[in-house]
């Protein structure tokens, strides 16, 4: 395994392609043998990190990363919604050398085309696997591609042979999903990385690009250090009051009008502060008046916090079996 900073190493085609990688894939074709790029989603992924101390930047409320948004330019939780302007400065260390990211599958394949012309790119996401057409000859392609470019699908049901070079191209995309376990889950994701190899016996080498090499969490899973990630995130978990001590649920209400969609949020905010008052003094309640818009609907979110939270969603049963635009999510 090989860790490579992507701030001292990048090459001409690509800022998210090191040199390294670069060379690394010419060695590997050259023995004609496969490449596999992973990265998280096919989307862009943007996200604001501190160069001088590896800070990643988080939610206040949730202790989740923040996604910058181009339109309005702000930050946002996915999680809670809590929206905040784009930092000048490091709220850690105060520097104002920070990065913006933004990277995503198209954009890798087009800049690994354009450089290994006359070798078989194969990207695999959703944008691809549309029909059950394209889904039933993917294995033909898999096999006959010499670099197979892949989201989270490559980590589970699929071997390959002659597989000389997985790579992870930015880590820290992996620790930028709103939920709460998402490093637990980064964990898991790149031990299934490097059994893609191995799990047919051959030596695969695998090397991590990120641009925060010395950060906390970053080295505790390129060392496999489970033991102080087990610690340090069960402190976390204690402090934002997360499973296992706490339950969470989210409470997501959508409506193609934005005004209906926040009367609705409003009004069971409400409802669910005047319970919390009469029985449930303890229970955490988060709500942010700020909507997120998809596909031409607004969502709302409200974060609930408790050590019994079904015995509170009762309270609210009828808002949820009268409203198909209410969605409850348990953790």
């Amino acid at each position: 395994m090989q860790l490579v900073n992507l701030s001292l190493d990048k090459s001409r085609i690509n800022p998210y392609l090191s040199n390294t990688l670069i060379s690394k894939i010419e060695e590997v074709l050259n023995n004609w043998e496969k490449v596999i790029l992973y990265l998280n989603k096919r989307w862009q992924f943007s996200s604001v990190i501190c160069n001088d101390c590896q800070y990643l930047f988080k939610c206040k409320n949730c202790d989740i990363s923040m996604s910058v948004h181009k339109y309005p330019a702000k930050f946002i939780c996915h999680l809670c919604s809590n929206t905040e302007d784009i930092p000048l400065s490091c709220e850690k260390c105060g520097g104002v050398n920070l990065s913006n990211i933004w990277v995503w599958t198209q954009q890798i394949e087009d800049s690994l085309s354009n450089y290994f012309k006359w070798k078989k790119i194969f990207r695999f996401d959703t944008d691809t696997m549309k029909t059950k057409k394209s889904k039933t000859e993917a294995l033909d392609l898999l096999n006959n591609s010499d670099i197979i470019i892949w989201t989270k699908m490559i980590t589970t049901g699929f071997n390959f042979e002659k597989v000389g070079l997985v790579w992870v191209i930015l880590l820290e995309q992996e620790l930028q999903i709103p939920k709460y376990n998402t490093v637990e889950s980064v964990f898991i994701n790149i031990r299934q990385l490097i059994w893609r190899g191995a799990r047919v016996w051959q030596e695969t080498d695998f090397i991590i690009q990120s641009f925060i090499p010395d950060n906390e969490i970053v080295q505790s899973i390129i060392y496999d250090n489970y033991k102080d990630f087990f610690i340090e995130t069960l402190k976390e978990r204690k402090l934002f009051n997360y499973p296992p001590f706490w339950e969470v649920a989210t409470l997501e209400y959508r409506h193609s009008s934005e005004k209906k969609a926040l009367e609705f949020s409003e009004n069971l905010h409400n409802k669910l502060l005047i319970e919390q008052e009469e029985d449930w003094k303890n229970i955490e309640i988060i709500f942010n008046k700020k909507s997120i818009k998809k596909i031409n609907q607004f969502y709302y979110k409200i974060v609930i916090k408790w050590e019994n939270i079904r015995d509170f969603i009762e309270k609210i049963k009828p808002e949820i079996i009268r409203n198909s635009g209410l969605v409850v999510i348990f953790d």
